[in-house]
Parts: C-alpha cells; sequence; structure tokens
C-alpha cells in the first residue's frame, strides 16, 4: 500500500508574507490602473517617473499598513481578508478590462442595486477560470504557508515605521499632489482593492448624508415688515480656495483688486477658515453653529432655515459641496448657461455666468427679502489658468499645467493672482448689477472657503489637517457691500462695520439674519456685522 505524501507546510516570516501579497496584488491587478496613468503621464520626465513611482510606494504601503493592522488579531484574520481581497479583486478586473467601467461611487451603487438575477448571468466560464487562476491558486497557498509572527510590539513598530515611511515620502513628494488631485477621480475608481472598499463606504456615507434628518431651527421672527414697494436681498458669495495674503486689500504687492476698490467694498480683517477643505468650509458658512460645526452637522443650513421662513432662497453654483439644502431655486452653471438664449450668452464656464441675468431676475421676483447664493469655482488649483478668460491674463508668464511642480514659482503665482483678480471682476460685476436694482436694500458678503498653498514650504493646493496646516490655507479674506439704502436703513456705514478682528466663517450665518432684521433663539448678535458699531 502506498501512501500519498503531503508536503510539509513551509514557514514565512509575516513580514514576508505581507510583502509578497503586497508586490501580487500590485503585479495580478494593476492592469486597469496603468492603461490610464501611462496614458496621463510623460515616462520620459523626472515628474513623470516620479508620479508613477509614487503610485507604486502608496499601493504598496497602504496594504503593508492594512495588513500589519490587521496581523495585531490571530494569524486567520490576515489570511481571511488576503483570500477575500484576492477572489473580490479577480472579479473587479475582470469586469473593468472586459467592460470597461471603473469603481467609482456610482458605480459601487449601480452595482449595489443591481438585481441578484442580473447578476448570475454575467458568470461566464472565462469569468470563473480567470478568478480561479488569479485568486483560486494564490488562496490555496497562503492557506498552505504558515505564518510566523514576532512579537507583539515588533508588529506595532512595523506598522509605525510604514506610516512615517508613507507620510515621509508623500512630503518629500509634495510637487506631485497636484497631478493626484487632477486624475484622484479616475484614479480611485481603478486602485485595487481600495477603490471598491472606499466607494462602498462614500457610497453609504452619501445616502446617510443625503437622508439624514435635519434639526429644525427655532423659528425666527422679522423685527419690522420690509416696507410697501421695497425689496430686502442679501447676498452670499462663497469664493474658492482664496487666500488673503494674495488680496490687495490685505497690503499684497500687486493690485489684485482693482475692480472693486471704488465701488465700496469694505474688507475687514483676514480670519482663519474653519477647514482646508470645501465641503468642511461651506458648512460650517452655512450653519449657526460656525467653526464649531462638523462637515456632517445634522442642523438645519441657512438657506433652508431662510426658506421655512418665507424668505426667497436661490442658490446658483459652479461648484459643489454645500449640504442637503432646501431653496428657492438651485440652478447650475450648466442650467444658467442651457437657458440662456440671446446674443449675449455667457460661454466657457467662467464664475462671471453665475451673475448672468440675476439682477432682472431679483427685480422681477414677487417676493419682498431675497436671499442669494453664489458659489464659485474661484481659484481652485491646479488648473489656475483656465478659472479665468483670457482677457484677464494680466500677469505673466502663467503655469499653464496641472503638474504645478515643473512650474516657475513666479509664473504659477501669475496664474493664481489672475484667478484672483478675475473673481474681483466677478464681485465687481455682481454690485455693479445689484446696485441697479430699484428700492432695494442690499447687502452683500463675500468669504472663501479656505486658502491655498502655492508651494510654500513644498505643498501645494490645500486640505491639509488643521493641526499643520499652514497659514497660506487658512487665512481668508472677508469683504462686505452694502448699498445707500441698507446702510440707512441699518444705520450703519462701512467704517462703523470695520472691526480689530473677523471670524469669517462664524459671521455669515448672524449676519445674514441681521441683515434682514431677523432674530431668533440662535442669532448671536456678537456674530452679526451689522450690529456692531466700531471696533470692539
Amino acid at each position: 500500500m502506498h501512501l500519498i505524501s503531503v508536503p510539509a507546510r513551509k514557514s514565512i516570516g509575516l513580514f514576508a508574507f505581507i510583502s509578497g501579497f503586497a508586490i501580487y496584488t500590485m503585479v495580478a491587478f494593476q492592469r486597469p490602473l496603468l492603461s490610464y496613468v501611462l496614458a496621463v503621464i510623460d515616462p520620459g520626465t523626472a515628474q513623470g517617473v516620479t508620479e508613477l513611482v509614487s503610485l507604486q510606494i502608496i499601493q504598496f504601503a497602504l496594504m503593508a499598513l492594512a495588513l500589519g493592522l490587521l496581523a495585531l488579531l490571530p494569524t486567520p484574520v490576515v489570511k481571511a481578508f488576503c483570500i477575500a481581497t484576492l477572489f473580490a479583486n479577480a472579479a473587479a478586473v475582470y469586469f473593468m478590462t472586459t467592460y470597461n467601467v471603473e469603481l467609482d461611487r456610482t458605480m459601487i451603487g449601480n452595482i449595489l442595486n443591481t438585481d441578484q438575477r442580473e447578476v448570475t448571468q454575467l458568470w461566464n466560464p472565462r469569468m470563473l477560470g480567470q478568478i480561479a487562476l488569479l485568486a483560486g491558486l494564490p488562496s490555496l497557498l497562503i492557506l498552505w504557508l504558515r505564518v510566523v509572527r514576532p512579537r507583539w510590539f515588533v508588529r506595532i513598530g512595523a506598522v509605525v515605521v510604514t506610516f512615517v515611511v508613507l507620510v515621509g515620502w508623500l512630503w518629500a513628494t509634495a510637487f506631485t499632489w497636484p497631478w493626484f488631485d487632477k486624475n484622484a477621480p479616475r484614479l480611485g475608481g481603478r486602485v485595487l482593492p481600495w477603490s471598491y472598499i472606499a466607494n462602498t463606504v462614500r457610497h453609504f456615507n452619501q445616502q446617510a448624508l443625503a437622508n439624514r434628518v435635519q434639526t429644525l431651527l427655532p423659528d425666527a421672527i422679522f423685527l419690522a415688515p420690509v416696507p410697501p414697494g421695497q425689496k430686502d436681498i442679501v447676498v452670499l458669495v462663497i469664493g474658492e480656495a482664496s487666500r488673503a495674503q494674495n488680496y490687495a486689500y490685505y497690503g499684497y504687492g500687486r493690485d489684485t483688486n482693482p475692480f472693486t476698490r471704488d465701488l465700496g467694498m469694505v474688507a475687514l480683517p483676514a480670519g482663519q477658515s474653519c477647514a482646508t477643505y470645501t465641503i468642511g468650509s461651506v458648512a460650517c458658512i452655512l450653519t449657526h453653529e460656525g467653526s464649531a460645526a462638523s462637515d456632517r452637522t445634522g442642523f438645519e443650513p441657512l438657506n433652508s432655515y431662510l426658506t421655512r421662513m418665507g424668505v426667497e432662497t436661490i442658490f446658483r453654483t459652479n461648484n459643489y459641496g454645500e449640504p442637503p439644502i432646501k431653496v428657492t431655486r438651485y440652478e447650475r452653471i450648466a442650467d444658467i448657461m442651457a437657458g440662456c438664449s440671446g446674443a449675449d450668452c455667457p460661454t466657457g464656464g467662467y464664475d462671471e455666468t453665475l451673475v448672468w441675468g440675476l439682477a432682472a431676475e431679483l427685480t422681477a421676483s414677487h417676493f419682498d427679502r431675497i436671499f442669494v447664493t453664489l458659489h464659485e469655482a474661484g481659484s481652485h488649483g491646479p488648473s489656475y489658468w483656465k478659472k479665468y478668460p483670457p482677457a484677464f491674463q494680466e500677469f505673466t508668464p502663467v503655469c499653464e499645467t496641472v503638474e504645478v511642480g515643473s512650474c516657475s514659482s513666479e509664473a504659477l503665482v501669475n496664474a493664481y493672482d489672475n484667478s484672483v483678480r478675475y473673481t474681483d471682476h466677478v464681485n465687481a460685476t455682481l454690485i455693479k448689477a445689484l446696485n441697479g436694482i430699484p428700492n432695494a436694500r442690499v447687502a452683500l458678503i463675500f468669504v472663501s472657503d479656505h486658502g491655498q498653498s502655492l508651494g510654500e514650504n513644498g505643498l501645494y493646493l490645500h486640505g491639509t489637517p488643521n493641526a499643520v496646516a499652514p497659514q497660506e490655507q487658512r487665512m481668508v479674506p472677508f469683504l462686505v457691500w452694502m448699498n445707500e439704502a441698507f446702510m440707512a436703513a441699518h444705520g450703519v456705514t462701512p467704517d462703523s462695520i470695520r472691526q480689530a478682528g473677523t471670524r469669517p466663517h462664524d459671521f455669515p450665518f448672524h449676519s445674514v439674519l441681521g441683515a434682514f432684521g431677523m432674530t431668533s433663539p440662535i442669532y448671536k448678535p456678537d456674530n452679526d456685522i451689522f450690529a456692531r458699531k466700531g471696533a470692539p
């Protein structure tokens, strides 16, 4: 009788196992990612090579960190995660290469809402064979191997070292961040397994945000009626990535505010944004909590509150990131352009489109209280040169690539300053339009969501955590304009609203209530610029 001998299980160290698994997943499942990356980089340049190498290092480090953390649990947990990842990756790469799809948040939503019978119809021998080859055989190897783990403190130390190395690499290659920022939506749908993991979380998070029950604020009362034949109009302009230090109003050496300078615009002192990213900052601006708010705040935002109080609310946007709001009319810039049929229709998708036809719309409105929010594209990078029409290219030469690290500092700042100057033109156009509305008391507030890094200390763009964010990403302008009728009605002047300090994301909510003559249990007079009588 002959017995079949079974090979003894081979032992492998934990770190070798993690490294081998991370490398295998990159080799076996990176085709969809590389097919995109190699088409959008220049591998013949140092910049392109760094971007490609950085992408590999990030993938390896993320997998090593994930498995390193799991290794603090029993080994079967690590193996189960690895096997599940292999099968999910194999199925994902089959669909991505066969049907040319990306596993972004929208696609994940489609998958989760697909009928089970439709799913079973997609299975076929080729797909099963590919999964068996790429996932089945490696899974058998994983089950057979005996993983030898070092002491717990060594495992924790390895996780810490890996994290520090990853952060150090990201910091050293900060000049590649604009490329990653520009291509993030496409990269995020192709990096396995993080595409379907992260986008599944994003899908459910988006559903939770969209469906969350907002806590209604206590009702407000209007202290006085609007005089017959009059209108109260308040406009809140939310800028994008405008940092105060590049505004002439705050002592910048260039005249980046030539258009509003003689129109009565009041520059209150610059102040810190509550976040360095749009969603968090816009949530702060539109809530009574101000800088104490999180981006998931459940309180009723300003627009919804005013709508419920009977104010007409108009929201025009060339951006994204606002919380769920209920308004009288919501218009994206494409809607405004599509609704225009005259010879003077705006083109190019620039921010000035947000102002098109607004004065006529406000004049024709039958409401006596109107709140308008304009959310600009502003100076969102890295493609600063695309945020303004060619006629506004005042400062040259300009950086005309998203790989801003390859541009000179002068060219990058020139492009950014041109975008700031164009924003000033948009604000001036808006002021002139508002000033022409008859029988209206009008106030305009401009505040940016956050600032922007332009290469200082190797940083670009925004989004750095507040704890370490530089002032370039935090200090934002806060500008106010009032027409004569508004100032007379409220007993204020440009000089009387000036003050020693500004909290740009705490003031808008309460200042808008004050501009409409509203009071409420949540109204804070100290945060109402129109209630202040000079510097404290």
